[in-house]
């Protein structure tokens, strides 16, 4: 039997998602090969997953690996089994396992019983199995059951494996919802006044900068190209805001057009004038929109952070700076 490739994808995808190929051992997997093994009365026990090329064992007895490539897998074929079982009693006496690479070489398999690992929708991930390498066995039907029993307990490990994942991305995207602004990805009004207000309290380093940059003429953009050309023309601004910045610069979007930076570290006004231009320089490239090419600008305002500073004064002055230099800018 053959999965089909519809299947093939879906359980590939589900192992995947588990992200749990190459990692380190896990009592709860190595407990469940403990007990196949001792209730099997086998010397070899293994939790192996199948992936696309191969056999790879999360949990073993007896073996340090049982990394295989997938033509030469028993569990490859345990996956394939309609009732999730297989059993081969005598490899040597078996054609379609004689010549095995797993049994005419290391670990030399004389007898081999799997239960597949299945998920809740029917996908087979890989088995429980257990082994001897001396001689023939056989297992009773209570032992085989005892397989399945195991097996169904793995899926059931993985199962919170993998809801646990899920709800960890979900808190990590719930979390970058809360930080980020959704048009542009820099971080939002939200984040930048808590990272606004650490960097007024860490005084050892005694000194931060603020940038406040206003998108000259976005109404007018907006108005006559449309919002479709005005939400593009702010993720370039932010982008080139973001190149410029010095490393460790917050690049932050306030609403809008507005856009602050935060200099951390920074002593001198004329060393924040000095990020000002290039910033501005940034910016002040042309912009190819489907609507036509413009050449965008922005009108920067500085401030030093001084002792005594709140995140509402520090942002006033700045936001006062950036209106005097767009005023200057206008009338000259």
């Amino acid at each position: 039997m053959t999965i089909p490739a519809g299947d093939e994808t879906a359980r590939l995808s589900a192992l995947l998602e588990l992200e749990i190929l190459d990692t380190a051992p896990e009592q709860l997997y190595d407990d469940v090969v403990a007990l196949a093994a001792a209730i099997c009365d086998m010397p070899i026990a293994i939790i192996n997953f199948v992936d696309p090329d191969r056999q790879w064992g999360k949990a073993l007895i007896w073996l340090t690996s049982s990394e295989a490539p997938r033509s030469a897998s028993f569990c490859a074929r345990t996956i394939q089994h309609p009732d999730g079982l297989m059993v081969v009693e005598d490899t040597h006496a078996d054609p379609a396992w004689a010549s095995n690479p797993q049994v005419i070489g290391n670990p030399g398999l004389r007898f081999y019983a799997g239960a597949a690992i299945t998920t809740d929708e029917g996908l087979a991930l890989g088995s429980v199995c257990v082994a001897d390498n001396r001689a023939p066995r056989q297992l009773d039907d209570q032992k085989l059951e005892a397989l399945r029993i195991l097996a169904r307990q793995t899926a059931s490990h993985l199962k919170l494996r993998r809801q646990t994942i899920a709800l960890s991305q979900a808190n990590q995207q719930l979390h970058e919802l809360a930080i980020k602004d959704p048009l542009t990805g820099l971080a939002n009004r939200a984040f930048f006044e808590e990272a606004l207000e650490l960097a007024l309290h860490q005084r050892r380093s005694g000194h931060a900068g603020l940038l406040f940059c206003d998108l000259n003429g976005f109404k007018r953009i907006n108005d006559n190209l449309g919002h479709r050309a005005g939400d593009q023309l702010l993720q370039i601004t932010a982008r080139r805001l973001t190149e410029a910045a010095r490393q460790g610069d917050l690049v932050a979007r306030l609403g809008g057009d507005e856009f602050v930076v935060l200099c951390p570290g920074v002593q001198i006004a004329a060393e924040l004038e000095k990020i000002a231009t290039r910033l501005n320089a940034a910016v002040a490239q042309p912009v190819e929109l489907a609507e036509g090419e413009i050449i965008p600008s922005v009108s920067i305002g500085t401030a030093l952070a001084q002792a005594g500073d709140t995140n509402s004064t520090l942002l006033a002055r700045a936001d006062h700076a950036m209106y005097t230099h767009k005023a200057h800018a206008q009338c000259s």
